[in-house]
């Protein structure tokens, strides 16, 4: 085999292999991600299903006082809370839809009676919420604690994300998560009407299954590299043979006489 073909055959099977290896790494690496979303929806699933089996309590059972974040035992917890809205910290949040439908989600701080203000989205109206307005006389809110969303920075008329740092400075010292209101008596708006926000539906999705799917396809990468390789060489061994002059053929006896 001329040197040059030799170079060109080892830059190959190099070239291969580099390309096998580098898609099992990033298929590893990809695996572990969607492993590791599993993991999280599963501790949600679990956190969600043990507040479901407990009756509600007093919000300062389940949160003594200002801590971050919110304590693994309060995530999901159906709580309640009796004080007042702060009316003027009212943030719509946008871009977050309800069953489909556009809709915006009142945001506001809601103090306590212990003193201590919570963030909390009040419930949600249509994508022009003309007229609505936060009560100021106090009221009982039942909630549902959940973790407050990371910020992402944004601040595009009114709220992104349910997050601290998106409202206006809390009026008290300030409570981890937020509450999702469920009920409020008497009622949570002085004016217009805010419908209850929808818990999601919690599911493991198939985050498991994609997992799976990446770490076969980082065994499989190497498998079909050696198999590509050891057909490229049987390949080389085949072109290199020499070609073997024709058979003659064998004439037959009536053949044989006719020539005699």
């Amino acid at each position: 085999m001329p040197t040059s073909t030799r170079v060109t055959t080892a830059l190959r099977t190099a070239a291969v292999i580099v390309v096998a290896l580098s898609v099992s790494v990033v298929a590893v690496l990809l695996g572990r991600w969607q492993y590791g979303r599993h993991l999280e929806r599963a501790d949600e699933l679990r956190a969600f299903n043990a507040a479901a089996a407990v009756e509600s309590v007093p919000l300062a059972d389940v949160v003594a006082g200002p801590a971050d974040p919110l304590p693994d035992a309060a995530r999901w917890r159906a709580v309640t809370a009796s004080g007042s809205f702060d009316a003027e910290s009212l943030t719509w949040l946008r871009n977050r839809p309800v069953d489909g439908a556009r809709v915006v989600h009142a945001l506001a701080w809601f103090v306590t009676d212990e003193g201590v203000a919570l963030l909390v989205d009040a419930g949600y109206a249509p994508t022009e919420p003309n007229g609505v307005t936060l009560a100021t006389t106090p009221v009982t809110l039942s909630l549902t604690l959940r973790e407050q969303e990371p910020d992402d920075g944004r601040r595009d008329d009114g709220a992104t994300r349910i997050a601290s740092a998106q409202m206006p400075a809390a009026p008290a010292s300030a409570l981890p998560g937020y509450g999702v209101v469920a009920a409020c008596e008497p009622s949570c708006t002085a004016s217009g009407m805010l419908t209850p926000t929808p818990l999601p539906t919690l599911g493991l999705g198939p985050h498991l299954s994609y997992a799976w799917q990446w770490w076969l396809l980082a065994a499989l990468a190497p498998t079909g590299a050696i198999l590509l390789i050891r057909h490229d060489a049987k390949g080389k061994e085949a072109s290199a043979e020499p070609a073997r002059a024709p058979r003659r053929a064998t004439r037959t006896d009536e053949e044989i006489e006719d020539a005699l």
